[in-house]
């Protein structure tokens, strides 16, 4: 369970995009999901195009399940997608694709 530590960020991302969309939030959080949202996209656009990137992200004590990302990608777009935030959904689907395919690449 020492992977738990690895995913709080994730699952903090995925409670503000919930609360974003669902209540009546600050624009200091809507802020927060484009800002954060914007880092992630350039971060996975780092793992996508170079080697050097991937070999640092790759290098990891306890990893978290991958079925874990996969689930709070797919509610950050999902949740995104309801709210009609459709530019930063399409960013998170962006960020599942590219997460899904290094995995996959590096497996193989």
């Amino acid at each position: 369970m020492q992977w738990l530590k690895q995913i709080v960020v994730d699952i903090l991302a995925t409670l503000v995009i919930a609360l974003v969309v669902f209540f009546d939030s600050s624009p200091v959080l809507e802020y927060v999901v484009y800002i954060y949202t914007g880092l992630m996209v350039l971060a996975r656009s780092f793992t996508l195009f170079s080697q050097n990137f991937r070999a640092i992200t790759k290098k990891k004590v306890a990893e978290a399940p991958v079925w874990i990302y996969h689930l709070l990608y797919f509610l950050n777009t999902a949740i995104l997608i309801f709210g009609a935030y459709y530019i930063v959904s399409a960013g998170w689907a962006f960020i599942w694709f590219v997460a899904a395919y290094v995995h996959k690449s590096q497996n193989l």
